[in-house]
């Protein structure tokens, strides 16, 4: 029975020692927020400039075609269908990026675990207790 015991201990010590801890979540913080919504409005930016540069393009193919000869094509298809995908492209990633930013700017309410030191007679130990706490932007 000694030797079951001792045997049980070491597997139970061997098996809590070389265990792997399980990752923390990573919390999404406001920075992260307003980083991810400054990125979108930026590729927004440029999206709706090269709408507006293929709607440019194709403005300009239109007014150049003369529609009375016979060899009347429309070369202007392509761009104003470069322009109307990438002004969706930009409306979409606007709409994102505001998002973004209101969830960033939003009341949020947290609860985690703090650990601080106290004084217990002559010893200083660290004691953990939960934390509630709400974050309000202004």
């Amino acid at each position: 029975m000694k030797k079951a015991t001792i045997l049980f201990l070491l597997f139970l010590f061997a098996t809590t020692s070389f265990c792997q801890q399980d990752a923390t979540k990573t919390k999404t913080t406001s920075i992260d927020f307003l980083k991810k919504s400054k990125t979108q409005r930026t590729f927004a930016w440029v999206l709706a400039a090269t709408s507006a540069i293929s709607y440019g393009k194709a403005f300009a193919d239109m007014l150049d075609e003369d529609i009375f000869s016979d060899e009347y094509q429309h070369s202007y298809g392509l761009s104003l269908g470069i322009g109307t995908a990438s002004l969706a492209g930009s409306i979409i990633l606007f709409v994102a990026s505001g998002k973004n930013k209101r969830k960033a700017r939003a009341a949020s309410a947290f609860i985690d675990m703090q650990r601080v030191p106290v004084l217990q007679g002559t010893f200083v130990i660290n004691q953990s207790f939960p934390v509630i706490g709400v974050k309000i932007k202004i």
